[in-house]
């Protein structure tokens, strides 16, 4: 997915914060600060295996609601709404929170719980989908390690589709130039994702990128992925790139 995101806030941004599809599908256990809000927009391009590609278009607004809470409304439009195989259909409205539920110490890890409710508001959608998602963060000196564990349950699964199924992603972040002069950080993670139908197998794939300070307000990240193996129509390859400005 190709991510152009534009965010309001009242603090600067800081390019070693790291979210879902910013630019990779890594969260941190981190949430934005009370009272800021944060707008994500933007276009996406997938270039699946058999060649057909897809444009979407998310938008999401982000709310720091409480201490250590925010939470979030947003959509994604893609350009081939029937082509879409799974329970995230084009136009389905999510609703989502996450909380912050301890800092990270010199013992312990970053533990958020995020919770995702997607709406059948969509072309083709056909049920309510909820999503529970446990977040970890953890710092060896500069290096950040980070753990994603969700599972999502489908009310209304059609034919052949699991009820749930499960998403893993384990990656690191690393700011270069640290501790003189930091004005990006690197990503990386590979993850696994349960197959939609029964008995097909697990998607496979590895991303990268990174986030780059151009101000203390201007954010730009890039990356790319892949998904090397799981179900014939996976995606072969994509692209993703954003801007986030804070004010």
């Amino acid at each position: 997915m190709l991510l152009l995101g534009v965010t309001a806030s009242a603090h600067a941004i800081d390019h070693k914060n790291l979210d879902e599809g910013r630019p990779t599908r890594l969260d941190d256990a981190y949430t934005i600060a009370t009272g800021d809000i944060e707008i994500e927009t933007g276009i996406g391009v997938t270039v699946g295996r058999r060649g057909a590609s897809r444009g979407l278009f998310p938008v999401e607004l982000l709310y720091g609601a409480l201490p250590n809470l925010q939470v979030g409304v947003g959509t994604t439009l893609a350009t081939d709404p029937r082509g879409i195989d799974g329970s995230d259909k084009s136009g389905n409205l999510r609703l989502g929170a996450l909380y912050n539920v301890n800092q990270e110490t010199l013992s312990l890890p970053a533990f958020g719980v995020r919770i995702d409710v997607g709406l059948p508001t969509g072309v083709d959608a056909n049920g309510v989908t909820l999503e529970l998602k446990g977040i970890v963060t953890k710092s060896v000196e500069r290096l950040s390690m980070h753990f994603n564990g969700g599972y999502e349950l489908l009310a209304e699964p059609r034919g052949r589709e699991r009820p749930g199924r499960y998403e893993l992603v384990l990656g690191a972040s690393y700011p270069i130039g640290a501790p003189h002069y930091t004005r990006a950080t690197v990503v990386a993670d590979v993850f696994t994702e349960q197959g939609l139908h029964r008995r097909e197998e697990n998607t496979v794939g590895a991303e990268a990128g990174f986030r780059y300070q151009v101000t203390s307000r201007w954010v730009w990240d890039a990356g790319v992925g892949t998904e090397v193996s799981g179900p014939r129509d996976r995606q072969r390859f994509f692209f993703t790139t954003g801007l986030s400005f804070g004010f």
